[in-house]
């Protein structure tokens, strides 16, 4: 039996696709700050991930599992922030960079001592592709993990270890990361977006752009250049 470990898995996408793979017949070990949230699940571990003992947690989710094929990090925070509270910056820098990476690197390294085929898949955003004027450290963080994710897959190759990376890059779904005081265009969601999250990991796609009509947007946004993008005052979140 194949076997998963799904970080931030309380809510949004995280629980859902952790759903989802265990539906289609893995072993699911999920972790969260909220341990009441992740019922429905046997195996299971409190871990925040930006603390000192994060570490220390997913190595024991991996040994109750009894081994990891799967490691799919959804852990995040998204605000906005346009008077560029300090704290706000900081802990949104905190949990999607810090604890990112911390999540990231462990999984890398797991598959690179144990000398076994590994999957990384990591949720990221759309905000990653064209930053958002009123969400600064959100946008940033989110190209940093694509960016981060494309590193290791080069150093994968360097150091010839069989671990395959996907970047989910999702457009606007309904889960707890959005304001829902908030209109959003294109709302998806959140089960059908972690349907197409998970097809798109289990068919081992680098990239996958969720749903069609971001990935429509993302690709007219590619097209505008930066000095007319930072002009377009109408681009929020």
């Amino acid at each position: 039996m194949k076997k998963a470990i799904v970080i931030g898995a309380t809510s949004g996408l995280g629980r859902e696709i952790a759903l989802n793979l265990q539906r289609e017949g893995w072993a699911v070990g999920v972790a969260g700050r909220r341990v009441e949230l992740l019922d429905g699940f046997d195996v299971y571990e409190r871990i925040d991930v930006t603390s000192e003992y994060a570490l220390e947690g997913v190595e024991r989710l991996a040994e109750k599992l009894g081994g990891v094929d799967l490691f799919v990090n959804v852990a995040g925070v998204g605000f906005q922030n346009p008077t560029l509270d300090p704290k706000v910056e900081k802990h949104t820098f905190d949990v999607n960079g810090y604890g990112f990476m911390r999540m990231v690197g462990w999984a890398y390294n797991y598959f690179k001592r144990t000398n076994q085929p590994g999957h990384i898949a990591v949720i990221s955003s759309i905000a990653g592709t064209k930053p958002l004027g009123t969400a600064a450290a959100y946008s940033a963080t989110k190209r940093m993990q694509s960016h981060y994710i494309t590193a290791l897959s080069q150093l994968a190759r360097m150091e010839h270890l069989n671990i395959h990376f996907t970047d989910i890059r999702p457009g606007f779904a309904a889960t707890d990361i959005l304001n829902p005081n908030k209109h959003y265009p294109m709302m998806m969601s959140k089960e059908y977006a972690g349907r197409l999250a998970t097809r798109a990991i289990l068919k081992k796609k680098r990239v996958a752009i969720i749903d069609w009509k971001f990935a429509i947007l993302t690709l007219f946004w590619s097209l505008i250049p930066r000095c007319i993008w930072e002009r377009l005052t109408f681009v929020k979140n």
